[in-house]
């Protein structure tokens, strides 16, 4: 398991090990390809989750897709490019600080989205023991994992 430790100042030292390192290397490239794909978001139900509409009638959506532009998508792109540089090729030890923290936590949140998403995830299923024979067990445990990770930046960084 990752270890972090407050480092002062709202900051933190995230340890994790190689493991780890490579999943989330893993993780933020296969997000990076599914936001670089030119695919309707009404066709994928991931990005639908990741995009959201802001508004139920469809010309008040375009007018907010109009204003907004592309912004949300750099914006997901920026928090890959803060994770993926933190995490380098060897790096197993990570100093979250600042904007980089709001950017882990987006990242994050966003590989759980997509995750979740992919495999149907509902609260009681989030609630439930992963069952070992179960196909997505490995995902589910991934899913989990982000999570607990999201949970212990955000606790460390508050105290």
């Amino acid at each position: 398991m990752p270890t972090i430790k407050a480092a002062g100042g709202g900051e933190a030292d995230l340890s994790l090990d190689q493991a780890e390192t490579h999943m989330l290397r893993q993780l933020t490239a296969e997000m990076r390809a599914l936001l670089a794909t030119d695919i309707d978001t009404a066709d994928d139900p991931v990005l639908r989750r990741l995009y959201p509409d802001a508004y139920e009638k469809p010309e008040d959506e375009a007018d907010y897709r109009g204003l907004i532009g592309d912004d949300l998508e750099k914006e997901k792109l920026a928090a890959l490019d803060t994770v993926s540089t933190a995490l380098g090729t060897q790096n197993t030890e990570v100093r979250l600080s600042g904007e980089a923290i709001d950017a882990w936590l987006g990242c994050l949140t966003d590989l759980r989205l997509a995750i979740g998403t992919r495999l149907d995830v509902d609260e009681e299923r989030m609630g439930a023991q992963i069952n070992q024979d179960d196909p997505d067990a490995a995902a589910l445990s991934v899913l989990h994992w982000l999570g607990w990770l999201q949970e212990e930046i955000l606790r460390t960084v508050q105290t």
